[in-house]
């Protein structure tokens, strides 16, 4: 089945949406599975559809299939865009100031935004095999986590000996969420952590 896909959403956000269909717990968020749905050559992006339980009957297959399907399907499909987050910014803005600024990021704003390449449900490249382990070697350091949104998510290295003060970070998590996300694309208030030695993401 190789058009089945993968999201994720803030679970007790769409626990009713999650009576009716298939999915898998991910820290403190959901994996749903959609289907791509075929498109003419004019359509633009891609169009896919939940699968729900009927569906999921129909298909006679497990969650644990649909999600072996989606994590070899998605990163082929929707592919990986990783950008430091001033390029980002000027990507967005076309601030020619930023467009500066963001040639020499990489060296003083290890900060990168993560997302799909169509910048949709982007947030999903977290569940993609070994991105965060590639990142994590290529920064020689483990890794904070913030979900900005179902779109895409903000990644920066842990600084050894630098203690972070993560319940500001949540706390800011939080108010942005409330006051900034719209309801709809809020993925979670936490922030998650990736440890290079156990090859793990979890809440910080």
């Amino acid at each position: 089945m190789t058009d089945i896909i993968f999201k994720l959403i803030n679970r007790e956000a769409n626990a009713k949406l999650l009576e009716n269909v298939p999915y898998k717990e991910f820290l403190d968020l959901a994996i749903v599975f959609y289907r791509v749905l075929p498109k003419d050559e004019k359509e633009e992006g891609i169009t896919c559809c939940i699968i729900d339980n009927k569906s999921l009957e129909k298909l006679d297959t497990s969650v644990d299939e649909l999600m072996a399907y989606a994590v070899e399907n998605t990163p082929k499909i929707l592919g990986l865009k990783v950008q430091g987050i001033l390029s980002a910014i000027e990507e967005y803005s076309g601030d020619e100031e930023t467009v500066d600024l963001a040639g020499l990021e990489e060296a003083d704003i290890p900060l990168y935004v993560a997302t799909n390449t169509n910048a949709n449900h982007g947030a999903s490249v977290l569940l993609y095999r070994d991105f965060l382990k590639a990142l994590s070697a290529k920064l020689k350091a483990d890794l904070y986590v913030i979900p900005c949104s179902v779109h895409e998510v903000i990644v920066f290295k842990a600084i050894t000996g630098c203690q972070m003060d993560t319940g500001y970070l949540k706390s800011l998590i939080s108010e942005v969420n409330r006051k900034e996300v719209p309801k709809g694309d809020v993925l979670s208030d936490s922030l998650y952590y990736f440890s290079r030695v156990d090859n793990e993401l979890s809440i910080a």
